[in-house]
């Protein structure tokens, strides 16, 4: 009777352990690159003013299931089953890099910009997910799109070039000039008392000073 029983308490244990204990890492060889485009569920930190190098962490079986390829300088990430789009806490891609130039997502993951630094930064995003970016550069541009939260307030910027159309909410800091067009439904937050402000709103959307 004792290994009957013993059998079952092992099975509930198995049964009642985290996901993520049974998280995985792997790390992929890069050439140099200055952008990165991203589609798909992938939560993913891009980290500037390091060495390029990038780790996948996770279960073995979304591991498996993220592509990486870079192509004309781009760093292009996805997923080979993009019908799935479940993930746990642990499924994540970590890339670092000197600089990054350019940037595009999309998709419904959390999107981390970090350290950014540099003249320009040039911005795309597509999504129902969260994009945040820190640092400073001299000039942001950046177009948005769906029904996400873009979060760059924490990217101190001379001048912001942001166009806007969806239904999600965007912030942004500039110290100079900040040229905003919101399309649709979407709330459009700046920060810094820029200077000089352009905006232009088509729909109920709006564009508002916090400070």
């Amino acid at each position: 009777m004792q290994r009957p029983i013993l059998a079952a308490v092992l099975s509930l244990a198995a049964l009642s352990m985290p996901l993520g204990a049974h998280a995985d890492e792997q790390a992929r060889a890069l050439t140099p690159f200055t952008g990165v485009a991203v589609r798909g569920a992938v939560n993913l930190t891009v980290e500037a003013g390091k060495s390029y190098s990038m780790k996948v962490h996770g279960d073995p079986r979304y591991i498996a299931r993220v592509t990486s390829e870079v192509i004309d300088g781009e760093l292009r990430l996805g997923m080979k089953d993009k019908s799935r789009t479940n993930m746990d806490s642990d499924d994540r891609v970590v890339v670092t890099m000197p600089a990054l130039q350019t940037f595009k997502g999309e998709g419904a993951g959390l999107l981390r910009l970090v350290n950014m630094r540099g003249e320009r930064l040039d911005v795309n995003y597509r999504g129902a997910g969260r994009l945040a970016i820190d640092g400073e550069v001299r000039t942001l541009r950046l177009h948005a799109q769906g029904v996400g939260e873009v979060d760059t307030r924490a990217l101190r910027t001379q001048d912001a070039d942001v166009r806007f159309e969806g239904i999600g909410a965007v912030h942004v800091y500039a110290r100079n000039r900040l040229d905003a067009d919101v399309r649709g439904m979407g709330n459009l937050t700046y920060y810094g008392n820029p200077r000089v402000v352009n905006k232009s709103v088509s729909g109920i959307g709006s564009v508002t000073a916090a400070d």
